[in-house]
């Protein structure tokens, strides 16, 4: 590392801590994305179907005819951008802004194309660097002489690279451009409750999971029906892949860079209930205490996933069937590796078929009434067994569990996670006097709570489960990491993967 950029980084952490820590707590969560995805197993192209050919999709997704003539347009346009750069000395494309890339040219005519037909007034996009993908934005905007563009970007951290921020948008532009310095976190819930309606997103910054699902879900109530978000470099993490399957958008488009490293995608949000686009301003805007807290509880449902999807590669059988019961829209069931070579389909028992299109295609659905212990299944059917969290819905308890014994062959493996009733946060509330939150009163989904040593003493004495591990994940509200053993204990939720004893 060079002296003169070390000092320079240095003041920039120092002098803005906040932003500091995020970029230090970026690094984590990059380095925590990665070993997701080689937990998840499995190529890319199982978690993100890939469209060979991307804009007839997209045109298709948004009701609009193709072949259109924005494309050719767009060229003309592409090529005059670079042309500017280019004549200002800088260089273009990868790894050309601080070791990071400049907006892609599929991507970027993805939006073009979508400003052209939709027409949007208020478009939010995060991550700017050289600004190419906010002059594309600009200059459709201008285009049809309405719609103003507010960027969020954290500068790169060294100094001498600022001057370069947003250098491709001219001064003709700059009216409909509101340029917002600081990370998204800090800046984008403020931002969407001061707009309350957000036409079009653009995604381009940080791409860790957490980074892109915060700001997805601070965005996405604030889509009207029709609405898109556009994602760059969705291959970085599972996080695009566990919003979809989520939020469940009206459909959603994935496509590979010009330079063929790499994926987008574009994702239009879902009509009303009634099937009729909804009128007026979302009720709510989105960074209210609520939804901080359903972030903060999907960080950690997200964390739980992946937890499970390690276990399952490192500890799992091969060659096993697996069975995962309760999954509701089986987004989990998607993140894990397929465990049988022969091509054999996952099993879903549930009370009733909960599951997202794009879960149906590869798993089996068999209507079962956990209450009543008896599984469809013969004895030893199954080498793989996931069961994440409902369990607490559960009111007789033990005959449930000795079928999911019963349906393990020898030697099978069981991933169970339940929410920790001796987590930090739940002892903390009873001392001061308040109900748990993994026990709830009034509607009666939580019945049961589970504390880690007294369950794993029940799974082994009575069940006769051997144990593996023991996994503890979050320390509600302060993080959703993988907890090291001493503080498992105190975990917001508890992994224990076991083995049935070979007979």
């Amino acid at each position: 590392m060079r002296f003169g950029y070390a000092v320079r980084a240095s003041w920039t952490v120092l002098s803005h801590p906040g932003e500091g820590a995020e970029r230090i707590r970026g690094r984590f969560d990059r380095r925590r994305d990665i070993r997701e995805l080689a937990a998840s197993g499995g190529p890319l192209s199982g978690r993100y179907p890939v469209t060979g050919d991307w804009a007839p999709d997209l045109h298709e997704a948004i009701n609009v005819p193709w072949p259109c003539g924005e494309s050719e347009q767009f060229g003309t346009m592409w090529d005059v951008i670079v042309a500017d750069l280019t004549a200002a000395g800088l260089r273009v494309g990868r790894a050309s802004y601080g070791g990071w890339n400049d907006g892609d040219r599929a991507h970027a005519e993805a939006i073009w194309c979508l400003i052209a037909h939709l027409r949007p007034t208020t478009v939010v996009e995060t991550g700017v660097a050289h600004g190419l993908t906010s002059r594309v934005i600009l200059e459709g905007l201008a285009r049809h002489g309405r719609g103003h563009l507010w960027s969020i970007d954290l500068p790169a951290v060294d100094p001498a690279l600022h001057h370069e921020i947003g250098i491709a948008v001219p001064d003709s532009l700059r009216s409909r451009w509101t340029y917002l310095e600081g990370t998204s976190r800090r800046r984008l819930p403020s931002l969407v409750r001061r707009l309350q309606c957000v036409d079009l997103f653009v995604h381009d910054s940080l791409h860790t999971a957490r980074n892109l699902c915060f700001e997805l879900e601070a965005v996405w109530p604030a889509l009207p029906p029709g609405g898109l978000a556009v994602v760059d470099d969705i291959d970085h993490s599972l996080g695009f892949r566990r919003f979809v399957d989520r939020v469940a958008p009206r459909t959603w488009v994935a496509a590979r860079h010009v330079t063929g490293i790499g994926l987008w995608a574009a994702a239009v949000k879902a009509e009303g209930p009634s099937g009729a686009p909804s009128a007026g301003r979302p009720r709510q805007p989105a960074g209210t205490a609520r939804d901080v807290r359903v972030r903060r509880h999907q960080r950690i449902e997200d964390s739980v996933a992946g937890e499970i999807a390690r276990l399952v590669t490192s500890l799992a059988p091969e060659k096993c069937r697996l069975l995962q019961i309760q999954p509701g829209q089986g987004g989990q069931t998607r993140l894990l590796p397929g465990q049988d070579a022969s091509g054999s389909r996952a099993v879903v028992y549930d009370d009733e078929d909960k599951r997202v299109p794009a879960m149906r295609a590869g798993s089996d659905f068999c209507r079962v009434d956990v209450e009543q212990a008896a599984f469809p299944a013969g004895d030893g059917e199954f080498g793989l067994v996931v069961w994440n969290r409902d369990l607490v819905a559960v009111k007789n308890l033990s005959p449930v569990l000795r079928e999911v014994r019963r349906v393990l062959r020898p030697g099978g493996v069981f991933v169970l996670a339940v929410p920790n009733l001796a987590a930090l946060h739940n002892r903390l509330l009873l001392l001061a006097g308040r109900q748990p939150t993994t026990l709830h009163i009034g509607n009666g989904d939580h019945v049961r709570g589970f504390a880690f040593r007294s369950m794993t003493e029940f799974l082994t004495r009575d069940l006769g489960f051997r144990v593996l591990q023991v996994t503890g994940v979050g320390l509600a509200p302060v993080t959703a990491a993988v907890l090291p053993g001493p503080l498992r204990g105190l975990s917001h939720t508890v992994i224990w993967a076991l083995r049935t004893p070979d007979r």
